[in-house]
């Protein structure tokens, strides 16, 4: 994509959409096309043709009639919405079973060691994604572009088309929202998030952003997470099975803050950078995410119901525990990443971070990193307008909720 994009401060959803989907999705008022959500018959038709021979896993069909269940009781999706939750959960519904299908034909998989971990963790718009993009610059990292989270499973003797139909999809969603990318930039060969390999499972903090759905996080809320995280293991066995690669795994997820202690447990060798920011700035800019992502699905966003949403919801006390649950790591399982650093000199803070969790850090990767940050400043400028005031919110009111926290890591 050219030239820069802006996003404006969220008003409302039809604001923030494109003529056409306005459209759409008021002609969709009149005439009801599509069925109601209904996990039994999202599995039935992925299970037709080649899929015929595969069930999914008890704990993915119980995830999907949570999440059909709030889709249509909660959601309050228009026309487009509908169109999408079925197009997306079909093709999750297929990777699912194909994911599963390549498990049980190949049981030496659940054998694949994996490098070393490294976690990035941290509240989301708080520096993750460029961090994690900088870091890949290392070709000791080994990340998960987004057309291998978006589907883990290599077609086999078959023509690989999985970057072509990322990029299909991501072209769609261009044309629902248009200055999407100013807020999250993705294209299907960078680094991703794990949050693909939680969806194939249909048990992840994402669809909370996707679609307004209250029953399907409490649900989720009272599961067991080591059901997702164990699936999500077996997830990156399979992709390093089938493209083993780098010294160091780099994975990144703001969500894995709010499973934090699952995390350390499951993978209790593994290392862990946390981000910071201004909690003012961070939540604003969350509830512009959500906002503008939930915007894509529904005409019915209300901004002030976001803020209250996200200031009391799960994000805070995530927080709030992660800050516990780091004393109980040895230091040199611990690196802290501060966006105005990052911001301000990101080589020279990955170099800090390297040292304190005593990775080997040399001129080649200082260039590599260098090369990136010059690219980087060399493209279109984008703009994404938000502040606590659009969502109800008051700065100062967040900064006292996290007045230990700002001052412990120096954060304005």
């Amino acid at each position: 994509m050219s030239g820069s994009l802006s996003v404006p401060q969220f008003v409302d959803a039809p604001s923030s959409q494109p003529g056409w989907v306005r459209a759409a999705n008021a002609l969709g008022r009149r005439i009801p096309l599509l069925r109601r959500p209904s996990a039994e018959a999202w599995w039935a038709e992925a299970r037709r043709g080649a899929l015929a021979d595969c069930e999914p896993t008890p704990e993915a069909r119980e995830a999907l009639d949570a999440l059909a269940a709030s889709i249509e009781h909660e959601a309050r999706l228009n026309l487009v919405g509908r169109i999408s939750a079925r197009s997306d959960t079909l093709r999750l519904a297929r990777t699912h079973l194909r994911i599963h299908r390549a498990l049980r034909k190949t049981p030496e998989i659940e054998a694949t060691p994996l490098p070393p971990l490294v976690f990035i963790v941290g509240w989301p718009r708080t520096g993750t994604t460029f961090l994690h993009h900088l870091l890949a610059r290392d070709p000791r990292n080994r990340t998960l572009p987004y057309w291998e989270s978006f589907d883990p499973v290599p077609p086999g003797r078959k023509r690989d088309r999985r970057v072509e139909e990322l990029r299909r999809m991501l072209r769609f969603l261009e044309l629902l929202a248009p200055d999407y990318q100013a807020i999250h930039p993705m294209t299907p060969t960078d680094p991703e998030e794990c949050v693909a390999l939680f969806m194939n499972e249909f048990r992840t903090l994402q669809f909370d952003f996707q679609y307004r759905a209250p029953g399907y996080v409490d649900w989720l809320f009272g599961q067991d997470p080591r059901i997702a995280y164990s699936a999500y293991h077996r997830q990156l066995k399979l992709v390093q099975f089938h493209r083993p690669a780098g010294e160091r795994f780099i994975l990144k997820d703001p969500t894995h803050l709010v499973h934090l202690e699952t995390l350390i447990d499951l993978f209790p060798d593994a290392r862990f950078i946390f981000t910071h920011r201004d909690p003012a700035a961070a939540i604003s800019s969350i509830c512009s995410l959500m906002a503008h992502t939930r915007a894509i699905f529904s005409d019915e966003v209300d901004p002030r119901e976001i803020g209250r949403e996200v200031l009391s919801g799960y994000w805070p006390p995530a927080l709030d525990r992660a800050r516990e649950l780091r004393t109980r790591l040895a230091p040199d399982r611990i690196a802290d990443v501060r966006h105005a650093d990052l911001a301000r000199d990101p080589v020279a803070t990955v170099r800090g971070l390297y040292d304190r969790l005593d990775l080997p850090f040399d001129e080649g990767v200082a260039g590599a990193l260098g090369h990136f940050v010059e690219r980087q400043h060399a493209m279109p400028r984008h703009r994404h307008i938000h502040s606590p005031d659009g969502f109800g919110l008051r700065t100062e009111a967040i900064r006292d909720r996290f007045k230990e926290y700002r001052e412990e890591f120096d954060l304005e």
